[in-house]
């Protein structure tokens, strides 16, 4: 099948539901990076309130739902089209594998309490990342909107 070959989305059908992670996660952690941001007043997260924390561990929580939806929207691509074989490995594990090795090398070179910041932003940094360019070379292959 071609990029024509797939139907649109159905505004109606609530199937498949990693679809709508895909899309509304970018948005959800620029979201709540500027609350994180307005909440602490510019300042660091580590000195900040409670609900500052609280919304951090939401963004963390949001972004591990990400990969696999990555994973289950690439499998689906690769079985529904000829256009684009999206490699599974390389995008969730660039997701991954970034954020641990920061995390070892800022662990070895600042300790554990810097490590585990260190751990976190690179966690949220590599999903967004990914799943923007997830989404972007998706959308040259087979367009957003086919399923």
């Amino acid at each position: 099948m071609s990029r024509g070959d797939l139907p649109a989305i159905d505004s109606t059908d609530l199937a498949p539901w990693y679809w709508y992670i895909l899309i509304g996660y970018p948005v959800l952690s620029l979201l709540g990076i500027i609350s994180l941001a307005r909440l602490t007043g510019g300042g660091s997260v580590l000195a900040s309130s409670v609900g500052s924390i609280a919304l951090l561990i939401v963004i963390v929580a949001a972004s591990a739902i990400t990969l696999p939806a990555i994973w289950r929207d690439a499998e689906f691509v690769a079985t529904e089209t000829d256009a684009w074989d999206p490699d599974r490995q390389i995008y969730v594990g660039a997701a991954v594998a970034v954020p641990l090795l920061l995390g070892v090398l800022s662990g070895l070179a600042a300790g554990f309490g810097i490590a585990i910041a260190i751990t976190v932003l690179g966690f949220l940094l590599s999903t967004v990342t990914v799943c923007s360019a997830y989404l972007y070379n998706r959308h040259r292959s087979v367009g957003l909107l086919a399923r």
